[in-house]
Formats: structure tokens, sequence, C-alpha cells
């Protein structure tokens, strides 16, 4: 189950801390001309805004070689390759797209292995902190970054856009007077069968426990109750799009943890699904974008980086994502005025195995769906 994620996480992690990751590997193929390990392949960037950013950025991209890598779990990532190359056509864009565990995996290999594989990272943040620790990623300091939301930045990495947890439900199985109105009514027996869990949301069940213990005040062991009635009423997916297209296709009546942007798309498509009004308190996730310590193309990297944290945060709010930056022109936050939104805390990630376990253990025995 899930509980092999995080152990996929940890045996990753110790393989590269055996095998010595770290970001001054001597031998790395792919070091940009003029440059060792030990200089910051960055650092010729940093005092440049503006156009005269850009063209320096595009001149040196070009010369580096005219593409950069990106490795990503990012399932609408050609939206933003597709803009990308309109703005800067001369440059291609190379994309390796997998699960974020498939991500991670790659990465701290192939540092291991004191090869470059990729300039850019694009993924979960369970993730990009695990590549954080083991020192594979570079902090971006470019002039996008001051338009990011707060709880986008972080040390190596940022935040591009945001995944929020929402409870979204079959409208042709849920009548609008039937909809689930708190979190907790969804262990009411009257589920039994209708609800969905989602096989890999260790780290939704850890913030949801973390909210309804730290901001409710309720006893863990009712909090510990609401979750076994829960389970006890769902069916298992594995995958979100897969759980978005189940709920379209009235499998089950309700998802306890969908993407909301999975059901916008769909009921923009036609599709009997919704979360408005929604089910407090709105889970919010980071999906970061991040730079490779050694990159083969620093300069496209950066030119990435700074469009896609700039002009390429339109496209994620046009595929009906949260963007990270604060000011997007004709941005309708999807999440509506005065709902409560609940970050995870750092403490969900500093205990991460006790909670990926633990959601391992409530849904064990549980059917799937489909």
């Amino acid at each position: 189950m899930r509980h092999s994620h995080y152990a996929l996480i940890v045996l990753a992690v110790a393989v590269c801390a055996l095998a010595g990751c770290s970001s001054g590997a001597a031998d790395r193929p792919g070091t940009p001309p003029g440059s060792s390990p030990s200089t910051d392949p960055y650092a010729a960037y940093s005092g440049l805004t503006g156009q005269a950013r850009t063209n320096r950025l595009l001149t040196d991209a070009r010369a580096q070689g005219g593409e950069v890598d990106i490795y990503t779990s990012n399932t609408d990532i050609q939206q933003l390759i597709d803009g990308y190359q309109r703005a800067y056509p001369d440059i291609h864009v190379n994309a390796f797209r997998a699960n974020s565990e498939t991500v991670l995996q790659r990465v701290l290999q192939e540092s291991a292995a004191r090869r470059v594989g990729n300039d850019v990272v694009d993924t979960d943040d369970v993730e990009l902190r695990a590549m954080s620790q083991e020192r594979v990623l570079a902090p971006y300091t470019g002039p996008a970054k001051a338009n990011l939301r707060p709880d986008a930045v972080f040390g190596d990495w940022q935040a591009e856009r945001f995944n929020a947890f929402v409870v979204g439900w079959n409208t042709a199985l849920v009548p609008a007077d039937q909809a689930p109105t708190s979190f907790a009514d969804l262990a009411d027996p009257k589920w039994k069968g209708k609800l969905a869990l989602e096989l890999g949301d260790w780290d939704w069940y850890a913030a949801m426990h973390s909210y309804l213990t730290d901001r409710q005040h309720r006893d863990p062991a009712e909090v510990d109750r609401i979750f076994a009635g829960i389970a006890a009423n769902a069916k298992v997916t594995k995958g979100h799009t897969v759980q978005g297209e189940l709920l379209s296709a009235g499998q089950f009546a309700v998802a306890s943890s969908v993407y909301s942007h999975t059901v916008d798309k769909a009921a923009a498509a036609g599709a009997p699904v919704a979360w408005r009004p929604p089910v407090q308190p709105v889970v919010l996730r980071p999906n970061g974008l991040a730079l490779m310590a050694q990159p083969r193309h620093p300069a496209a990297a950066l030119l990435w980086a700074d469009w896609v944290l700039d002009a390429g945060q339109k496209i994620i709010a046009a595929a009906k994502r949260i963007p990270a930056a604060r000011d997007v022109p004709g941005l309708a936050d999807p999440i509506p005025v005065g709902t409560e939104i609940y970050e995870m805390p750092d403490k969900v990630f500093a205990d991460s195995g006790r909670w990926s376990k633990a959601y391992d253990d409530l849904l064990r025995g549980a059917p799937q769906a489909g």
C-alpha cells in the first residue's frame, strides 16, 4: 500500500547517502563551459533583471545547447511546455514525466552515480523535501520570486502551484440538499460503499488528523474513530485522476480527498460533479519547481523558472489549478472567500513514516473501486 511510497523515499535517500551524494561531484558530465562543480552555475545571472536578464539567459541558453531537461510528475506539464516554447522557440524542452516517487528515485540515483540528468524538477512537496535533504537542489533567486505567496517559498525550492484536497460528490447521486457539509459526516453509515479514499493520500490524512486535533481540539481517540468510520464506508482508488474519472462515472457518490482542479475540469466538460459549497477545511499542498544544483543547462533552467513563475502562472490558472504567484491577471480564485484553508504542518513531514503506516493500516481490507 502507500507505506511502500514512504519506504521508497527512505530507501532512495539511504542509497544516495551511502553513495556520497552532494552538489559538488567533481566528475559529473555536463558541467557548463567555463565553470567547475564548485562554482555556482547560476551566479553570473544573479544581478540581472528585466529584459537584460532575459536576453542574457536566452543567449547563454542557445550557447549551452538550446535545450532544457525537466523531470516532472505534473500531469499538465505539456501546457507549460507549449507556452514556454511559444515564448522561446529556440529552446527545446525535454520532459521526463512519471509519478512523484519515480521522479525522486531517478534524481537520487543519478546523483549517486555522479551524472547529470536534468536541469529542473517539478513534483510534490514530499519528494522535494527529500531532494533538499540530499543537497541536490539550488535556491532560485530570480525576480519572479518576489511575487510568490509567502507559503510558496521554501529554502531551495518553491511552489509553482498548489493542489487543493476537497470533498467532491457526484450531483446525479447526491442531491444538493444531501451533499456532505462536514468532514465528520463522512463517517455516517449512510455513505457505506458510496465513498472513496485515495491510496496514496497519507499526507492528506496526516493533515486532516492534525487539523481535527490541533485546530478543532478534538481528542485523538475521537479523530481515530471518525477515520475508522470513514474507512469502513470507503472504496479505495489509486491515483487522483482515476478517482476523478470514477466519481464522474458514478462508481461512488463522494470522494473524500479529490483535487479541486480535477472536479472543476470534469464539471467544465459536463460531468455531474461538484465540490462547492466546500466541506471545511480545504487542505492545500504545494507542488514545486526546483533548480538542480549541477544542471547541464543552467541558463535554460533559469529561463524556465523565470517564465513558469511569472507568465506561466496564467497557464496554471487556466488549467483550474491554484497558482503560486500572488498576482495573476484574470485569476478567479477557485476557493470561495471565507473558506477555511489548512496547510500541512512541518510536523507531518517530520514524522512521515508513522503517518504513512497509519494510513496504510487504515485502508487495509478496504475494497477497490472500479
